[in-house]
């Protein structure tokens, strides 16, 4: 059972106090081959960036989201990690759960899930990216990041095959859902929300998501 206490209430910052800013692309001449190996190096000497590798093999800058918006990721990872049946072989990851995808994006979304059909043949020692689309995924915006570069990776995201995404705003307190051969539909400031077609049984309490009202 999810906890009721509220967050901290960021909502009294203003947003000229923390503007948006476009996620930086740093494109590689075609003869550098980025190897798991580079690409682990690369992030290690730059830590104060999170770096993806986009479809056209360039790096993908993003600042750090900030404490409270890891608190609000935590709270759809434990939630996840509650539900998921690990002893099948389901696994939760955080936004260190990175996965080469089909297109030849490596991205790692604030939180995932991938059952274990998706991961059959993975083992969870397996060094570096998985080859491997999740199920589910959760991109939560943060004080850094333009809606519209967050909703490119959703569109992102059900390309490669994802069956549900959910982009959170925690600041709007408004969620948008994301499903194949669909529009996003934004809802704003749901208590509860379930997907009985690919989580079932699962319903997550936004009470501890949201700043206290």
């Amino acid at each position: 059972m999810v906890s009721t206490r509220p967050l901290g209430d960021e909502s009294t910052i203003s947003e000229e106090q923390h503007p948006e800013l476009p996620e930086l692309r740093l494109v590689l001449p075609p003869q550098w081959v980025l190897s798991e190996d580079a690409l682990e190096a690369v992030s290690d000497l730059n830590e104060l960036f999170r770096i993806e590798v986009d479809q056209d093999g360039a790096l993908v800058l993003t600042l750090p989201p900030g404490n409270w918006f890891e608190l609000v990721g935590g709270e759809f990872y434990l939630a996840l990690r509650l539900w998921a049946d690990y002893e099948a072989g389901d696994r939760v990851f955080g936004s260190n759960g990175f996965y080469q995808l089909p297109d030849g994006n490596q991205r790692a979304p604030d939180v995932s899930w991938i059952s274990a059909e998706r991961r059959a043949g993975i083992a969870d020692e397996e060094r570096g990216v998985w080859q491997a689309v999740p199920d589910f995924v959760i991109e939560v915006r943060s004080w850094n990041d333009k809606l519209t570069d967050q909703q490119a990776k959703l569109e992102m995201w059900l390309r490669n095959g994802v069956r549900l995404g959910w982009l959170v705003d925690p600041r709007r307190q408004q969620l948008w859902i994301y499903r194949p051969e669909a529009e996003p539909v934004r809802l704003e400031r749901p208590d509860f929300l379930s997907d009985e077609a690919v989580l079932p049984g699962f319903a997550m309490d936004f009470a501890r998501v949201w700043p206290a009202a």
